[in-house]
């Protein structure tokens, strides 16, 4: 009789607990960019599925979500939110967290947006060494794309790139190195981890200093790209603007890390719709990227020296699969959040 109880009422902790503690809490790598990407999503079945069945991913944790991490993001105590934690087996970041929440009013971020309109992170970037198949994949669960998979250079290297449009406005970039073939990335099996999120901007310069000046990011790569002869694009521009439109870039990072990046674009040109007034943690679609660092306080106080808002918490929240954490967020002036995180011990 004991022994039934005893496993009764460990089901019944299993599933009822919020947040239960890691046997061993991860320590995410510090000072090389962002950690994870936070996705609001109405559903995280089709997601869950696309990841480990298409990409090869697999879930490392679900949950209910820490009631102090909902008060941390300023929603009302009667909101409640379960996630899902997705992760490319053998990599220690770049993962993707789904959040779902009830009791709040929702709406996407970026709701029937073209890729030049500011506002929000607009996509979520990986490596392939087989985009096609992924995005026939994709096409076949019934999403779309902003073109098929086109082929174009950059910095001398030959890649096709696709961008996945699948629900609540949520994007995901696919890029294959065609010339030179791609190196390392042993761990990919359909897409590889997150390794940079992009954003399009309103104001260029104002998103660069608040990463750059603000945050502390450096720039790998800031210019303009524009085909030379007229060509479909991976962004769904029109064919006779490719040669007209330049696309202002910056690529910036927080190391020398291909890791963690944040990737900034302008159409030049093009005025589009501004989606950044609903970038919210309440709004669905790319909402935070959480970035670790060594000591929140110091971190908040540099970062407010530069004249950034920060909301912070007073209450330490429990994160699977780090254990007990602080948090403290900002917002970039093109809506993009980004939550720092400090581990406890």
């Amino acid at each position: 009789m004991r022994t039934i109880l005893f496993a009764i009422l460990s089901i019944v902790t299993f599933w009822v607990s919020p947040f239960p503690a890691p046997a061993k809490p991860v320590q995410p790598e510090i000072g090389k960019g962002w950690q994870e990407v936070l996705v609001h999503v109405s559903d995280p079945a089709p997601w869950v599925t696309f990841f480990t069945e298409d990409a090869g991913w697999k879930v490392a944790s679900r949950g209910r979500i820490d009631p102090n991490i909902l008060k941390a993001w300023k929603l009302p105590p009667s909101v409640t939110g379960t996630e899902v934690l997705l992760m490319n087996e053998g990599d220690g970041k770049g993962w993707v967290r789904l959040v779902t929440l009830k009791g709040v009013t929702s709406v996407p971020i970026r709701p029937a947006a073209q890729a030049w309109d500011p506002g929000g992170w607009f996509s979520l970037m990986t490596r392939s060494r087989d985009a096609t198949t992924i995005y026939n994949k994709a096409i076949a669960r019934g999403w779309t794309a902003y073109n098929s998979p086109q082929e174009f250079s950059f910095g001398g290297v030959q890649l096709r790139n696709v961008v996945i449009r699948g629900p609540d406005g949520v994007n995901v970039s696919i890029y294959e190195r065609l010339v030179p073939k791609l190196e390392g990335w042993e761990t990919i099996k359909g897409i590889s981890r997150v390794f940079n999120v992009m954003t399009m901007v309103k104001d260029f310069e104002a998103e660069r200093a608040f990463f750059q000046e603000g945050l502390g990011f450096g720039a790998w790569f800031i210019g303009s790209y524009e085909d030379m002869t007229p060509v479909a694009t991976n962004f769904g521009l029109p064919v006779n603007l490719s040669t007209q439109i330049p696309r202002r870039s910056g690529i910036l990072w927080e190391s020398q890390s291909e890791d963690g990046r944040v990737e900034l674009m302008r159409f030049d040109g093009l005025e589009g719709v501004d989606h950044a007034p609903r970038a919210s943690f309440a709004n669905r679609g790319i909402v935070a990227l959480r970035l670790p660092v060594a000591n929140l306080d110091a971190w908040a106080l540099k970062v407010r020296e530069k004249g950034i808002q920060v909301t912070t918490s007073d209450q330490a929240s429990r994160l699977q699969p780090y254990g007990r954490v602080k948090t403290a967020w900002v917002q970039s002036p093109n809506g993009g959040i980004v939550e720092a995180f400090e581990v406890l011990p």
